[in-house]
């Protein structure tokens, strides 16, 4: 009976097999480096030389100061940008806090003295050079499009004023001696942030990213397997910058016994205020191309189907004597008691002929063995 049992489940169980077609190949994502990067030099030595010539005018002591100073910004924008050849869609991702912008600013300061006071006169030889940098840098993650919780990136020193050097005065003139004090004021401020990505199609359209980690379609236009997608693509950026950098000398002289004291100077030195947007060259994004694998001919699992269909109807029959001759088994739509829990009750459907053929050959072998 367990036999029975077991050849009716197997049957039953076979009759609702289905053929599973393989799912669609879903395009791959290729990746490609963008990296744009910039170093912009605001302003040059040769282009901050500073002289003040001799203040203050007509006073019997004097300074005189020669400044050069530098200015540069650089900035580093490390990422990817990702094509999708299922929904051929394009979407950029930086690099997690490895974005850079460093603002540079140097100053180099020579200065000299002179005095005129009734017998004693003198004039120092050229002191310095003093040299002064600050570079501060601001670290993030790219590409500072709106949505992205680092934009704007940031930098800010506000220093304060602080003594820059101290130099004694000790004329080869015994009447005379003093001190230089050279004060600093620095306050900086820069912040960057982007605006946009602009991609150029195959097809001469320019598509704008302004939201940060944004997916938008790209139309890969035709081509062949041999060439590669190439999409051109430049950021632009919004670049701000507020310097402010003075010198405060103070000048301290005792001559034949007179103290001098000239103060109160302020020698401003002129950084350029940027607030412009900037374009990065323009980089070629390049993707290998993609077809998807054309879909198999389904008309022999079809004819396997029908044949399948037909043998299963032949082994059912088997079954169905097999019961009848004993006597025990359940009628149709009965559940069996040795725990098969499937209906007798066969749904129409495709299987697969090697297993039909296994259960016709075990029908076959118990009919014998009943009837010896």
């Amino acid at each position: 009976m367990r036999t029975r049992a077991a050849l009716t489940c197997l049957a039953l169980a076979a009759s609702t097999l289905t053929v599973v077609a393989p799912a669609h190949a879903e395009g791959p994502e290729e990746s490609a480096e963008f990296f744009p990067a910039l170093e912009l030099l605001l302003l040059g030595f040769d282009d901050a030389a500073v002289d003040t010539g001799w203040i203050p005018g007509g006073s019997p002591v004097q300074m005189r100061f020669f400044a050069d100073a530098a200015n540069s910004i650089t900035i580093s924008l490390p990422g990817q940008a990702h094509y999708d050849w299922r929904t051929e869609s394009l979407r950029f991702e930086g690099d997690e806090e490895a974005g850079f912008f460093e603002y540079d600013v140097g100053l180099e300061l020579q200065a000299s003295v002179k005095f005129d006071v009734g017998i004693a006169q003198w004039e120092s030889d050229i002191l310095g050079p003093y040299d002064w940098g600050v570079e501060a840098i601001e670290m993030f993650t790219p590409y500072l499009l709106e949505g992205n919780p680092d934009r704007p990136a940031m930098i800010s020193d506000e220093s304060g004023a602080f003594t820059l050097v101290s130099v004694p005065i000790i004329p080869d003139v015994v009447v005379a001696e003093g001190n230089l004090d050279i004060d600093l004021f620095v306050e900086i401020e820069a912040q960057l942030q982007c605006n946009r990505i602009e991609v150029t199609t195959p097809g001469g359209e320019v598509v704008e990213f302004t939201q940060e980690g944004q997916s938008l379609p790209i139309d890969p236009g035709e081509g062949s397997l041999d060439e590669d997608l190439v999409l051109p693509a430049q950021a632009h950026c919004l670049l701000q910058t507020m310097p402010i950098l003075i010198i405060y000398p103070n000048l301290v002289m005792e001559i034949l016994f007179t103290e001098y004291d000239v103060g109160g100077i302020e020698i401003p030195i002129d950084l350029p205020v940027v607030d412009e947007e900037i374009s990065f060259d323009t980089i070629d994004l390049a993707f290998p191309r993609w077809e998807p694998p054309e879909p198999e001919d389904t008309g022999e699992s079809a004819g396997e189907s029908e044949s399948d269909e037909g043998n299963s109807d032949e082994i059912g029959d088997e079954v169905g004597d097999t019961e009848g001759d004993t006597g025990d088994g359940p009628s149709q739509g009965e559940l069996l008691e040795d725990g098969c829990n499937c209906s007798t009750e066969a749904e129409d459907g495709p299987g697969r002929a090697a297993l039909w053929s296994l259960l016709g050959l075990l029908g076959l072998t118990t009919l014998r063995r009943r009837r010896s």
